[in-house]
């Protein structure tokens, strides 16, 4: 069985960026992941590696949350099992 958006976005967070997995909720922003604007601009390169897509620099924040990235995601076609 695949893994889901979020749970690919979690091993992300986990595997790169030290953010412990009970933390990646829907609701949490990257900068209570202690991701700064850095962190963020190297947590895209990492994703559009992962989903095989393109991140435009505004498309996500420090600010933004895990649901936002999830969001984002689908809007580029990247749903459930994807």
């Amino acid at each position: 069985m695949s893994a889901t958006v979020l749970q690919r976005l979690s091993g992300i967070l986990v595997g790169y960026f030290g953010v412990e997995a009970d933390e990646v909720r829907p609701e949490t922003t990257f900068a209570e992941l202690d991701l700064d604007s850095l962190a963020i601009v190297e947590f895209a390169l990492v994703a559009e590696k992962e989903f095989g897509i393109s991140i435009g620099e505004d498309e996500v924040s420090p600010r933004a949350r895990v649901r936002d990235a999830l969001d984002m995601l689908a809007a580029k076609g990247i749903r459930g099992d994807a």
